[in-house]
């Protein structure tokens, strides 16, 4: 009897990379990866986030919809998301795309 195995390709969520490690365990028991790709600027990442705020897209609108002018109060809103933890997204950011 011949067993098939189901391949599972995981990628950068920032880069698009394969070249990817496991690098242990986070508090909640989730599988951390480490990006090997030299070009990418993130090197650890989680393939599924407990919250919503953690994910890329997430902060990547927040960071867009900051450059649009909206406000932090009317981007919690529509994001679903805490004002305060656009507040903090928005001051960890260093570099804006």
């Amino acid at each position: 009897m011949i067993r098939a195995s189901k391949v599972v390709v995981i990628r950068c969520p920032f880069c698009g990379s394969d070249k990817i490690s496991k690098n242990g365990h986070n508090k909640t028991d989730k599988q951390v990866y480490n990006c090997n790709n030299t070009e990418c600027n993130h090197r650890n990442f989680v393939k599924q986030y407990t919250h919503k705020t953690y994910l890329p897209k997430v902060r990547e609108q927040v960071l867009k919809m900051a450059i649009d002018g909206t406000g932090t109060r009317a981007t919690g809103q529509i994001l679903g998301i805490s004002k305060d933890t656009v507040t903090t997204i928005l001051k960890k950011t260093q570099k804006w795309p």
